[in-house]
């Protein structure tokens, strides 16, 4: 760290390690402009945790916005920041008008989409949150269009979640249907396995 002052307030954890410190003026940390009065924090193993952030910052290959809030894992790949400008993150058309998160392995966990966005044999809906697994295969998303996924409609508009194979995990129902020889009526949640096959119906509260 640079500019360490002796006024600045600082908190630790029980085994002494430095957990956070408020920062009295405008302070590189970690190679990160952080904002004055703001706090940096630390992970229990010393490394860094969060920071807001003075200017535009890359990071990873990101543009994290100024006077945002930057996270990051306890193995210092990033975690969640709000994006500077709308950009393709790993090929998905990522918004700037929200945050993006990232798993421990750099890969893209989730963010709202800037424009409608193939995957998984799904077109995923512009502006909605979109959500991967730590191998990049779809975890979830809104519909853009009305698709055939595992013997089932997926309707466009409507909320689907996949298994990391790509068989559709769970579904809520627009409208009454006859699944797999079940009579399910609209609003219920359709949970399946690992090779498609409905589990449980549930009827969602309210």
């Amino acid at each position: 760290m640079s500019g360490t002052a002796p006024h600045n307030r600082v908190v630790f954890y029980e085994n002494g390690t430095l957990r956070g410190r408020l920062l009295s003026y405008e302070e590189t940390v970690n190679g990160i402009p952080c904002k004055t009065a703001t706090w940096v924090w630390f992970h229990r193993n010393g490394l860094f945790a969060s920071c807001e952030a003075a200017h535009n910052t890359i990071i990873d290959n990101i543009s994290c916005r100024a006077e945002t809030r930057i996270h990051f894992h306890e193995n210092s790949r990033l975690m969640k920041c709000h994006l500077a400008e709308n950009v393709l993150i790993q090929g998905v058309p990522a918004r700037a008008d929200t945050f993006v998160l990232f798993h421990e392995n750099g890969t893209l966990s989730a963010c709202r989409l800037g424009e409608d966005h193939f995957c998984n044999s799904i077109r995923c809906k512009k502006g909605k949150w979109i959500g991967f697994y730590d191998d990049a295969s779809l975890k979830r998303c809104i519909v853009a269009e009305d698709t055939m996924k595992d013997g089932l409609v997926l309707r466009a508009g409507s909320w689907a979640a996949f298994h990391r194979n790509g068989v559709i995990e769970n579904y809520k129902l627009p409208e009454d249907d006859t699944i797999q020889g079940l009579v399910c009526k609209k609003g219920y949640i359709l949970l399946f396995d690992e090779e498609g096959r409905v589990m449980e119906t549930v009827k969602q509260a309210g």
